[in-house]
Order: structure tokens, then C-alpha cells, then sequence
């Protein structure tokens, strides 16, 4: 099949969270069973210009716009293409987690729209990342392409939101002309997120952030596919990043990791007492205001904690946190070497979201020996929780959290039982491979239309 990758972000180009590791490993994923996977994203400013292999115009309320597709390559077996207007800077830079860049992700969804049913670019399918692709099923729909599409959801808290000024501005009508997620949701031929675990609570109320209702409405066309983890990319026996490297069987680097994670957080060096990470964005969801409420009985345990993050809104009370307490050191960056290090050097890894779709850096410091603590919530109870690879606590609670860190504390001293789940936690896997195979079927009727009965292939 030929499958059109389309999303807001993509390691190494340009990452702001998880999204980019999953759109840089699952379409390799798909690569290596055979299919052909052309990727794209957003031009944004600083990027490499690639060689332009197309322009198109599309549709801009009532003017239009010219856009180019640039060539970025291949890489791992996937083509990568750069999507920008021709005239003007629609992205300075990425703000995948912020709904800013409403309409230019508009006219970028009609873009891919209109590339995905052209001559020499037909695909078979195309899948759609988050709200800022949500708008690519409902053009296509409204058209009557047979192109199939799915979307996937990778955070139901950032929809999209459009205010009607601007909807009527760019020609938006019908259901969800006011809410790209929520048009993506309507009009794709599947939906997908990215836990089981977390497809579930998306149902209720609760969790369903205002959309609980389309949801269910699809049936049994909403789906979860569970992320995986690009063990080629993270391993700490190849990452060089770290200033060691180390694996199953000779753990000396790690040691070596923990030293240098100490220094460069201004903490003192000790190998024997536990070093506790925190690494994500500094916001409500992942959890940081329960840490911070929580820092002076945080600062009383016998260990150490190093938060890496970034975040206006709490920047400055974890660094007033480092700089009153000893035993805690905050890095506030993004920087990939910073958190390779963090789960590397670190003993424990602490992820108290308040929801958490899937919950990728967990299971990245599984593979780094880093034992997750985690708020038993979404994918995390799903792969941490269900499968005995780490600690957890139910609530949104500081007894909670500060009971499940003393548990790890105190096993942790135990010496000879951390080590086995320390070892048993970097044997575990969550490939791609499973997913990748899901995604194949979801992926595969447009395939068998388009042929008159027989699938496409490569």
C-alpha cells in the first residue's frame, strides 16, 4: 500500500513531545513490511529547504493559497516531505501542544487533502495525527475521494478549537467547522489512540473532554492501538548521548551515567543513594502541580530528584525548589541529551500524570533501568501497572504519591531485588510491530477498493 503520513512533528526534524518519536518510528515500522510511507510536515522556519517536487492551490476562504512540497530525504526506509506556502512563513515554529496556527494547519490539511488524490502522489491511505490534521477526513469526505483515512488521537485534551469568525473566514461548515479534532472524529473511516487503556476512558465523561458522545458514536470504529518504542533509537548500549553506555549484564555505565546526572544537576555524587527523574512538559495534565505540592515532604526522603522540563507556568517555582533544597536539581530544557541522560542516570522514573494517553517516556526508561512510579491512569496501567514492571499509585493524592516513592526507596536499599526488577524492567519490549500490523488492517480496505478486489503493494 501507499500511505500518507501526515503530522504536526517528526523526530529529528522537529520534536515537542511524544508525537515525535511516534512519527518517526511507526511509519519506519510500516516501512519495513513492505509498504511505501511518504511523511509530511509542516515547513516551519529553520528547517532544510529539500528540493521542491510539487506545488498546488488550495482553497483560503475566498482566495487561495500556493503551496510546495520539499524533499527531505529518505530515512529508514520513509520518504519525508516538507509542506510550506510558496509566498509566506505560516509556522515560525512548532507549537504542537499550544492551539495556536489555527488556520494555517487548515490550509496544510487541504494541502495533503488535495496531494493525497492527485496524479503520481495517489495514496491508498492516509493517516492523521491530532487535531492539527483533523480537517484532511472531513475535505476528503466532502469530495468524495476514495482515499481511506484514519485518524489518531494522541491527546483528546488539544482539539483544535476555532473561533466562528475565523471558521467562516476559511469556507468551515458542518459538523465541527469550529473544531478540527472533532471533524476528524466525524468524517474518518477509523479512529484510533494510542492505548487501550485510554480509549476506554475516553468514553466516559470524565475523560471524554466534551467529546465522550461522537466517540461512541462511532462504535467500534474507535480503537486503541498501544505506542511502541524504537529500541533501535533508544538503547543505552548504543545512545550517544550518554557518556557511557551500558546494558543487561554489565551495568557499569549506568553507574557512570548516575554520577555525571548528579554533577550536571548540581547534586552531590553518591551511587547509593536513589536518583528519582522527572522528564516532560511542565504542564497541569503530566502531573507537576502535585509534585510541587508535595516538595517539602519530596525534599524529606531519603533520595534524590532531578526534574528536566519546560513549562512557563512552573519554571520558576521548581527552579526556587533547586536552589532551597539539596537534594533536587532542575534542568529547565527540552534539549534530547538532557533527557537521555535523565533516564539513563537516573534509578526511578516518576510519571504522576493526571491522564496519560499512553505514556511513552515510561516505557523509554524501562529500557534504560529506570523503574517507572506511575499514577495508575491510562496507558500506564496498561503497560506498567498490568504487567508488574514498575510501582504505582491510584489518585491524585500526595499520601499516595510520597507511599508509592517510599515503597520504591525502600526496595531500592534492598539491594539484590532491585537489581532483578531493574533487569527484569530492560528485558521488557513494546515494539512497534503489533501496532504497525493493526494499523496495516485498519489501512487495508481502501487498498483492496482502489485495485478492483486485489491489494496494492509496494
Amino acid at each position: 500500500m501507499r500511505i500518507h503520513f501526515a503530522t504536526s512533528e517528526v523526530f529529528p526534524f522537529v520534536k515537542v513531545g511524544g508525537l515525535g518519536d511516534v512519527a518517526q518510528a511507526l511509519p519506519k515500522s510500516l516501512a519495513r513490511r513492505g509498504h511505501r510511507v511518504d511523511l509530511f510536515f509542516p515547513r516551519y522556519t529553520g528547517l532544510p529547504a529539500g528540493r521542491t517536487v510539487a506545488r498546488l492551490e488550495v482553497a483560503a476562504g475566498r482566495a487561495r493559497a500556493r503551496f510546495e512540497v520539499a524533499d527531505q530525504g529518505d530515512h529508514d526506509g520513509v520518504r519525508y516531505y516538507t509542506v510550506g506556502a510558496a509566498e509566506q512563513r505560516l509556522w515560525d515554529r512548532p507549537e504542537g501542544y499550544v492551539e495556536k496556527n489555527l488556520a494555517s494547519f487548515v490550509l496544510f490539511s487541504r494541502a495533503l487533502a488535495r496531494l493525497a488524490v492527485s496524479p503520481g502522489w495517489r495514496a491508498d491511505a492516509v493517516h492523521c495525527n491530532d487535531w492539527h490534521v483533523g480537517h484532511i477526513p472531513a475535505y476528503l469526505r466532502r469530495r468524495g475521494a476514495r482515499c481511506r483515512t484514519v485518524l489518531t488521537i494522541h491527546n483528546l485534551a488539544y482539539q483544535g478549537l476555532f473561533p466562528q469568525s475565523l471558521a467562516d473566514r476559511l469556507g468551515l461548515t458542518g459538523y465541527g467547522a469550529g473544531n478540527l479534532l472533532a471533524q476528524g472524529i466525524a468524517h474518518a473511516d477509523a479512529v484510533t489512540t494510542v492505548s487501550d487503556r485510554y480509549r476506554d476512558e475516553t468514553l466516559s465523561p470524565l475523560h471524554g473532554c466534551g467529546l465522550d458522545g461522537l466517540l461512541r458514536s462511532r462504535g467500534e470504529d474507535y480503537t486503541g492501538v498501544l505506542n511502541g518504542v524504537d529500541y533501535d533509537h533508544f538503547h543505552p548500549g548504543a545512545d550517544r548521548h550518554l557518556p557511557a553506555r551500558y546494558d543487561v549484564g554489565d551495568m557499569a555505565g549506568k553507574a557512570v551515567c548516575k554520577a555525571e546526572l548528579q554533577r550536571a544537576s548540581g547534586l552531590p555524587v553518591d551511587a547509593d543513594v536513589p536518583l528519582i527523574a522527572f522528564v516532560g512538559r511542565l504542564v497541569k495534565q503530566k502531573g507537576v502541580e502535585l509534585l510541587l505540592d508535595s516538595i517539602d515532604e519530596l525534599a524529606g526522603l531519603e533520595a534524590q530528584f532531578v526534574v528536566v522540563g519546560t513549562g512557563d507556568r512552573f519554571e520558576h517555582a521548581f527552579a526556587r525548589a533547586a536552589r532551597f533544597y539539596p537534594n533536587i536539581g532542575f534542568h529547565p530544557d527540552s534539549a534530547e541529551r538532557v533527557a537521555r541522560l535523565a533516564y539513563a542516570g537516573s534509578d526511578m522514573f516518576l510519571a504522576p500524570s493526571e491522564f496519560e494517553p499512553c505514556g511513552l517516556a515510561p516505557l523509554i526508561a524501562l529500557r534504560y533501568g529506570s523503574v517507572p512510579v506511575v499514577r495508575r491512569v491510562g496507558g500506564m496501567a496498561q503497560t506498567i501497572v498490568d504487567t508488574g514492571l514498575g510501582l504505582s499509585f491510584p489518585g491524585n493524592d500526595r499520601a499516595q504519591l510520597l507511599g508509592a516513592l517510599w515503597e520504591g526507596i525502600e526496595r531500592y536499599r534492598a539491594g539484590q531485588g532491585w537489581a532483578r526488577l531493574r533487569d527484569r524492567a530492560m528485558r521488557a519490549r513494546f515494539t512497534w510491530d503489533e501496532a504497525a500490523r493493526r494499523y496495516e488492517r485498519l489501512y487495508r480496505p481502501a487498498a483492496v477498493d482502489a485495485a478492483g478486489g486485489k491489494e496494492r503493494g509496494r
